[in-house]
């Protein structure tokens, strides 16, 4: 593998790093968010990382990033690498979580699932734990999160071409499982797009043999979107939302948080 000098030479676009956080997997973490994502969820709350460019982020070395890593420590137990969708840097990472497991910390990627298995096997390796983003199954996916057109984030009546890959997210999720790799896995529950219970049901197929996996089932909220008022349109009621995590417990899914 590259020394720890070559860092200096490979680049990576950066929109920024959280030194210290406590919602982004086990303990105190490092949180680095890289610019880019392969979909487009209306509901993100993190919009401005999902084009290829945008005036905050910059371009730096990955010896830049290790060296924030490090005026963090000892305080961080480790690093998650979110964005943005952080396998599209695939290669770069591999590098990056090598020196940074040397300090001792452990390597987390936030992803949304949606990343060709074999094609990033070598950055699963050193990839100490994900968590998993599921966004979704079945038909109104793909306005909700592959309308990539919709830059407004807002409702839209455009055709949007059923991705070929839509269950890539479960088929992946199905083979990180056996390898120990999945710290938790989250829903964010929103009405109109897609079949919740057929969702949790997916979920609960992979998932429900694997007790120490956290399920973390989350009621949208249209704060932070792009599109406020729509999104909130779409918020399911607080009863809906328990009874939907009642149905995910009676299923199989005992490791659950419900955030409201």
């Amino acid at each position: 593998m590259l020394p720890e000098s070559k860092l200096e030479e490979i680049y990576v676009k950066l929109h920024r790093i959280i030194p210290f956080s406590n919602v982004e997997g086990q303990g105190n973490r490092c949180s680095i968010f890289l610019q880019g994502c392969n979909i487009n969820c209306l509901y993100c709350h993190n919009p401005e990382t999902i084009p290829a460019d945008d005036e905050h982020a910059k371009v730096v070395s990955l010896a830049y990033i290790l060296n924030e890593i490090k005026k963090s420590m000892p305080f961080i137990r480790g690093i998650t690498v979110s964005g943005g969708e952080p396998t599209l840097h695939y290669k770069k990472l591999v590098p990056l979580f090598i020196e940074v497991r040397k300090l001792g910390l452990t390597c987390y990627l936030d992803s949304n699932g949606f990343f060709d298995f074999e094609k990033i096997k070598e950055l699963i390796e050193v990839t100490d734990k994900f968590l998993f983003d599921i966004k979704g199954v079945g038909r109104g996916l793909e306005h909700l999160c592959f309308d990539l057109k919709n830059v407004k984030g807002e409702e839209s009546k455009n055709e949007v071409e059923k991705p070929s890959y839509m269950s890539q997210n479960i088929e992946n999720l199905g083979k990180l499982l056996p390898l120990g790799k999945i710290e938790e896995v989250r829903l964010v529950h929103i009405k109109g797009f897609y079949d919740a219970y057929k969702t949790v049901d997916a979920i609960a197929c992979v998932v429900k043999d694997y007790p120490e996996v956290l399920f973390k089932l989350i009621r949208v909220h249209g704060k932070g979107a792009r599109d406020e008022a729509f999104i909130t349109s779409k918020m399911p009621s607080v009863q809906e939302h328990e009874a939907l995590a009642e149905y995910a417990k009676g299923i199989g899914l005992q490791h659950i948080v419900v955030i409201n």
